[in-house]
């Protein structure tokens, strides 16, 4: 403004001059001699005056005092700028300089961030994950040499498959397979600094062949939606609140698959297809944070036959937590518990008790992880296998060396019907309820060199674990003290080797199983083999394999797999897989459907003992 009103005043000032400066129009057409002698003669004439009497100034002077004047101005103005920008200057520096180091580096972690596949990696014990949208193509025959009900012949689309048992313990699950996942996801900044809102509305989508009809049906289940709010400040405080209105499978304890516990709803034997909703609350400062969680679940307080209409009451579920997590040490550790009460044990009359709540289910777990990566991001083994959630974190590099170990130990109890009551030898009663306890534990090693990756898995879950959300293997009921029962071991060898996008890999795998051994009114034994953790569908089905009871007096024998994948990863969301399997399996019997419609067992079915399987995946993830 400063400057316009200079100008303004420059230019009347000029027009004045200029004006008086102006000579007469008949001075101005008279020839230059004329008027040279005229002025001449009248310098002559003229008297003396003093010199500051008038000042006159030239229009060549008039317009440098204007320059100088403009000059002066902006120079001025170019100062006060300058000044202005130094100020600034120095304040920013300020501020780094009081800035602590790790927040001065927070900048720099937060680019590294990146969701691998729609989880994010960041610090904190549950950090909630969204399943992206996914598709899978899947070409092959889970068994080459049987064409039963079991394994059709090769072909496209879902089955039912022989699942490889290291897979259940890292944590793939061949549920997913042949699946559809829908998510429709968004993330914003909330109005509040430092708050961001999520949502996710979660779909998973099934396909199943009419047995009659032989039609494809397609069903929609609801797959973990949730709501969150998530609070980051840069003083590295975070509060973080997850609210899931329908399904809270995610609210667990435990890391890996194997020994993860609380998750689903078989946690409650009288489950139904009730909702199981939750939420979850963490605080978190720095490395460290500690989490809430809690869910309910409405359900019979009796056994339900067909339609018939029972009483209902509601039960909970409180888990908790703390961890360490120090990603640039590569150091991971965390302590979690449960608390889940899992309603009237329907087996025991409340006649028969003093008090009707001594026969309440009422189970705990605590789990302790403890994790430590040297060099880049060790990532997950290869398989075909998609994890339940549908990741797979790669492996990261980035680093020539990289090395990983881990372990896990979750120990469980809870109080279930005492099978030895009334039992006892001496004649004294025993009590009506007695604790189940339950061990599992796992360790994880790995080595990698540049793209060579070799690791090794050993797990322990004993028969109690196994068993723990049936309950028991006579359910309701604990395990007699004159049964004979063995723990699972598992080991597995495997190694990868990654070049051009390729994924070429080789793996290994010994299970002894866990057995639970009885003797008939005849003293001979008769042994179960228990696959896998039982849920609280505790009748053996043609197509559940978990359980498997072998002839009378046969002892169960050793199992072993061996298998070859091949993967190429032609973006970060999509992948094709190739991979071959075998697995001597000599306790598994082939079942054959009678004409009453119920199912006899066939041994020694070489077909279904020595199983070669062969699959091609394509799956795509948007």
């Amino acid at each position: 403004m400063k400057k316009i009103i200079f100008l303004t005043a420059f230019f009347f000032v000029y027009a004045l001059f200029a004006q008086e400066a102006q000579p007469e129009e008949n001075e101005s057409e008279a020839p230059a001699e004329e008027t040279a002698e005229a002025a001449q003669n009248q310098e002559e004439a003229a008297p003396a005056k003093a010199d500051d009497d008038k000042i006159t100034v030239s229009k060549e002077e008039l317009a440098k005092l204007v320059r100088e004047a403009v000059a002066e101005e902006m120079a001025k103005k170019e100062a006060e700028k300058k000044e202005a920008e130094a100020a600034e200057s120095e304040k920013t520096v300020t501020a780094q300089a009081e800035t602590k180091p790790e927040e001065a580096g927070k900048t720099e972690e937060a680019a590294e961030k990146k969701e691998i596949h729609g989880t994010e990696d960041s610090n904190g014990l549950i950090q909630t994950s969204y399943t992206k949208s996914s598709i899978a193509f899947i070409m092959g025959d889970d068994n080459l040499r049987d064409n039963s009900q079991y394994s059709p012949k090769w072909d496209i689309g879902s089955r039912y498959e022989y699942e490889d048992f290291a897979d259940r313990v890292y944590g793939y699950s061949n549920n997913v397979k042949s699946s559809t996942k829908l998510s429709l996801f968004h993330e914003e900044k909330g109005f509040l600094p430092y708050l961001t809102a999520r949502m996710s509305l979660s779909f998973a989508m099934y396909n199943s062949v009419d047995a009659m009809s032989d039609k494809l049906i397609t069903s929609l289940k609801e797959d973990r939606s949730f709501l969150e709010i998530d609070f980051r400040h840069p003083t590295k405080h975070r509060f973080n609140i997850t609210l899931y209105p329908y399904n809270a499978d995610n609210i667990a304890i435990g890391t890996l698959r194997g020994l993860r516990w609380g998750g689903n709803a078989s946690v409650w034997p009288q489950s139904d297809s009730s909702p199981v909703p939750g939420f979850q609350v963490l605080y978190g400062y720095s490395d460290f944070s500690v989490y809430f969680g809690f869910k309910a679940h409405a359900q019979s307080k009796t056994d339900k036959l067909s339609t018939e209409i029972v009483p209902k009451e509601t039960v909970y579920g409180f888990f908790g937590g703390l961890t360490y997590n120090n990603k640039p040490l590569g150091l991971k550790a965390s302590l979690q518990g449960a608390f889940i009460d899992k309603g009237d044990n329907v087996n025991i009359s409340d006649a028969m008790l003093k008090n009707p709540k001594d026969d309440t289910i009422k189970s705990y777990g605590i789990d302790a992880y403890l994790e430590y990566n040297n060099g880049s991001r060790f990532g997950d083994p290869l398989g075909i296998n998609s994890y339940s959630d549908g990741t797979w974190i790669r492996p990261d590099y980035t680093s020539d060396i990289s090395w990983r170990i881990r372990g896990e130990y979750l120990f469980q109890n809870e109080r279930l019907q005492n099978a030895d009551y009334l039992a006892s030898s001496d004649g004294k009663a025993q009590p009506i309820t007695d604790d189940y306890f339950a061990h599992g534990a796992a360790v994880d090693l790995g080595f990698r060199w540049k793209g060579l990756r070799a690791m090794f898995l050993y797990s322990y879950r004993d028969l109690s674990f196994m068993t723990f959300d049936a309950p028991g293997v006579n359910p309701w009921t604990t395990i007699p003290s004159e049964a004979k029962q063995t723990p699972e071991h598992m080991f597995t060898v495997s190694a990868d080797y990654f070049v051009w996008n390729f994924w070429f890999g080789a793996s290994f795998g010994y299970k002894i199983p866990a057995t639970y051994t009885v003797k008939d009114e005849n003293g001979r034994k008769n042994t179960m083999v228990i696959r896998e953790r039982l849920s609280t569908d505790a009748v053996s089905t043609a197509f559940d394999r978990t359980r498997e009871m072998l002839p009378t007096g046969r002892d169960a024998l050793d199992i072993f797999f061996v298998k070859a994948d091949i993967k190429y990863q032609f973006s970060d969301s999509f992948t094709a897989m190739l991979e071959y399997s075998f697995t001597r399996d000599h306790n598994r019997q082939r079942m054959v459907a009678q004409e009453d419609g119920t199912y006899k067992s066939e041994s020694d079915v070489i077909e279904v003992m020595d199983v070669h399987g062969l699959m091609f995946l394509v799956e795509g993830r948007f």
